[in-house]
């Protein structure tokens, strides 16, 4: 990991997940990146089409300059300016849904951090994004923040699994973590009553997936409730300070956890980190 790409609307949500992301950044000695996108309507196209209205001009000058001084304010708050971190800052004007997906191709981004709101405004991210297309859409992790952690969190990783798939694309990014942070991996399987398994051949499954995928310093938990993002809430209640990462994918067929809507209820209600990943290809 080498690239982290910041979204920022300079909101407390926005400023939460930049904080975050530093000793993210620390660990792997990356470079942050810094993104703010000025909204303006069909600001996607004016560089191709010039299109843009003497109102719209005047908008976006002043727009681009309260934005610089916005990001200069950002950086120097939480200590970027001193060089020990690695930065990089943009702007780009248009929707932030399409330039933050546009930004992490052309930029070479291999971690997103964002800032997301409560689950009063669960569907949306700080940059009105709706997390659940991002994630669909990019092939890289995302880490959703409605708090501000500290570096300890990424010590616990709790990985809700099924075992119904290998999960590559997120065991490699949870394996880094640890790696960097020694972090121990907390394995469960949330038991729900339609895909109820005896405790017995839980720990069995979760035993064997946990061989299969080669992972280290980990320990395997059963959690009985009614519903999957439910009872992983639960169980999340029940660790210290930690994060959550979950595969997701846009295909049906496969249990809800593993469906797009395990975003809208862990990201709106977690209060922790959520690092969610695309499933594979291969694994769907």
């Amino acid at each position: 990991m080498k690239r982290i790409l910041v979204p920022t609307d300079f909101s407390e949500e926005a400023e939460n997940g930049l904080q975050t992301a530093m000793p993210i950044a620390r660990a792997f000695e990356a470079t942050i990146v810094l993104l703010h996108v000025l909204e303006v309507s069909g600001g996607d196209n004016l560089n191709t089409t010039g299109g843009a209205t003497y109102s719209d001009a005047v908008y976006i000058h002043e727009g681009l300059k309260l934005a610089q001084d916005n990001l200069n304010r950002s950086i120097i708050l939480h200590g970027l300016d001193k060089g020990e971190i690695k930065l990089e800052k943009f702007i780009r004007i248009g929707t932030a849904a399409k330039q933050i997906e546009e930004s992490i191709e052309k930029l070479d981004i291999d971690f997103v951090v964002m800032g997301s709101r409560t689950a009063v405004d669960i569907n949306q991210l700080v940059l009105g994004t709706s997390t659940d297309k991002l994630i669909r859409k990019v092939n890289c992790p995302i880490l959703s923040v409605n708090q501000v952690v500290s570096a300890h969190a990424f010590k616990n990783i709790i990985f809700p699994t099924t075992t119904l798939s290998r999960e590559s694309g997120l065991i490699t990014i949870i394996k880094a973590f640890q790696e960097a942070f020694e972090s121990k991996i907390n394995m469960v399987l949330i038991n729900t009553p339609l895909y109820f398994k005896s405790d017995k051949v839980s720990y069995k499954l979760l035993e064997k997936y946990a061989k299969a995928i080669g992972l280290k310093n980990y320990q395997c938990h059963v959690y009985s409730h009614t519903e999957e993002e439910d009872g992983i809430l639960e169980f999340a209640r029940t660790m210290n300070e930690s994060i959550i990462a979950v595969s997701t994918s846009a295909h049906t067929g496969l249990r809800k956890i593993l469906q797009g809507s395990v975003t809208k209820e862990l990201v709106g209600h977690a209060k922790r980190p959520v690092l969610t990943m695309k499933m594979d290809e291969a694994s769907r």
